[in-house]
């Protein structure tokens, strides 16, 4: 990650430029401390009260409150970024007061977030999609004030100036869990700077890295067997992503166990359809660092796969059809059975869209060659079920690929298709089909039953309307398309 010179953050930038023009504090910029009219005693004396003045902390809560102090704070902030653009001001006043300095940025950071009170309705996706809307984001009004702060610890740590051993002494493991505790900050700035700093850290403190990776884990830990929700769970993925590029081959034993046991686990996380980009990307670089790899996130995959979320189940067969690719025929078989039932329940199942992406393994040649090489495992499980489909599915468009797949599997191997289709069940399809999920035989008896008794209300009084339910042959889609009734606006919605 390079510096921040995007649009917004100029723009940020900008501002707190402009309040420190008008604060009364003298400028120490640059070469200021190397000036004739400035003593090095004078400039390191100015250094320390802008480093004091930025430790003061405010109630930014309130725009009114504490103005003149927060401007003079900013520009005092302002004057030290400006101060690391010389490595001798670096070398001979920040480094020797560097406790000062990490200190001033621990206590402008460390601090309780903002609590989003809508935070428990993200374990799940919003109707908006996977995303969700940006609507709930909730906006940290100190952000504005900390942003030049994240600014400076981030040019401080790129500084040439700064040397490994100084800075080391104060990244310690109670520093990098309170560091990891702001990802949770519902502020995306905040996550970006956030991230941009570790992976620096991480780049340049090579002592600290197992201790930074250790942390991550425990932050992952927390997230997938305690809270279940994190946001900055896409930002710490994309810094491991960095860390696993550079994981040499055969990977040692500790990488492994963090695959098996932090990586897979992450699937089963109820928010982990907002990470999910992201986590996929660190499993297909496991999987190119060691392809034996496949086999368990295929079982994990299988065990976690979500139940009545569609957005989730399409983003599973997404990445499952990725990991077929890079997995041994030889070390696959023993999840055949598993894998191609999980697979014939989606198909057959009554979310369309997860249906439709299901029906794109068929697509991939590798894993028609899977579907090949099992035949005999895989026929009598798929065939019935394709063909039945074929014949009763209620989407047109998806019933025609049904009918291409079923001759797909003909060419295949006749004989074992018509073997399958003689000695497989069809009950997993009739099973899933809409007349057996709304259960008609035993609706019609109770249906019947409300008729009777409408009819002895209207035989008592002739006035009686019988009241207007939903639910009814008439207002079920799925059953109008079935029964071949045509669909109006007066059948889809009850009248009012």
């Amino acid at each position: 990650p390079g510096a921040y010179k995007t649009g917004a953050n100029s723009q940020a930038r900008g501002k707190v430029g402009k309040v420190g023009k008008t604060a009364p504090a003298p400028p120490v910029r640059g070469k200021a401390a190397t000036d004739t009219k400035h003593t090095p005693k004078d400039a390191k004396e100015m250094f320390l009260k802008r480093v004091q003045l930025c430790s003061i902390t405010y109630d930014y809560s309130d725009d009114n409150k504490d103005v003149k102090a927060k401007a003079e704070r900013n520009a005092a902030l302002q004057d030290l970024r400006e101060f690391l653009n010389d490595s001798k001001n670096v070398a001979q006043y920040v480094i020797p007061h560097l406790d000062l300095v990490i200190d001033m940025i621990k206590k402008n950071i460390f601090r309780p977030l903002p609590m989003d009170k809508k935070g428990g309705d993200k374990l799940g996706p919003g109707e908006a999609g996977a995303e969700g809307g940006d609507e709930d984001i909730v906006i940290d009004p100190a952000w504005p004030h900390l942003q030049g702060v994240y600014e400076f610890f981030f040019e401080l740590i790129i500084c040439e100036a700064t040397d490994v051993k100084s800075l080391k002494v104060f990244i310690t493991p109670s520093f990098i869990q309170d560091f990891l505790q702001l990802f949770d900050s519902e502020e995306p700035r905040e996550r970006d700077y956030l991230k941009n700093i570790l992976h620096r850290l991480y780049a340049k403190l090579v002592p600290r890295r197992k201790m930074i990776r250790k942390a991550i884990n425990d932050s992952f830990l927390t997230m997938i067997h305690e809270t279940q929700r994190f946001n900055g769970a896409s930002e710490l993925l994309d810094i491991l992503a960095s860390i696993i590029s550079g994981f040499a081959v055969p990977l040692r034993e500790e990488h492994v166990v963090f695959f098996k046991v932090i990586m897979i686990p992450l699937h089963k996380v109820q928010t982990s359809h907002i990470f999910h980009e992201q986590l996929l990307r660190c499993s297909m670089l496991f999987l190119s660092k060691d392809h034996a790899l496949a086999i368990p996130l295929v079982e994990g995959l299988l065990r976690y796969w979500p139940f009545g979320n569609s957005v989730k189940e399409t983003l599973y067969l997404t990445e499952l059809q990725e990991v077929l690719e890079v997995c041994e025929l030889a070390k696959l078989e023993p999840l055949i059975p598993k894998l191609f039932k999980r697979l014939v329940r989606c198909i057959s199942g009554p979310q369309l869209q997860v249906a439709d992406r299901a029906m794109c393994f068929f697509e991939n040649d590798y894993f028609l060659g899977i579907l090949r090489t099992f035949k005999q495992v895989t026929f009598p499980m798929v065939v019935p079920v394709i063909v039945e489909l074929a014949e009763t599915h209620w989407h047109k468009i998806l019933q025609e690929s049904l009918n291409a797949l079923k001759v797909i599997l003909k060419e295949i191997d006749p004989v074992a298709f018509d073997r399958a289709l003689q000695t497989g069940s069809r009950d997993l399809a009739r099973s899933n089909s809409l007349s057996t999920m709304h259960n008609l035989p035993a609706r019609a008896t109770v249906e019947a039953k409300w008729d009777a008794l409408a009819a002895r209300a209207k035989a008592i009084d002739p006035k009686f309307k019988a009241p207007l339910v939903p639910y009814v042959d008439s207002h079920v889609v799925g059953l109008n398309n079935m029964n071949g009734i045509a669909l109006s606006s007066q059948n889809l919605i009850p009248p009012t």
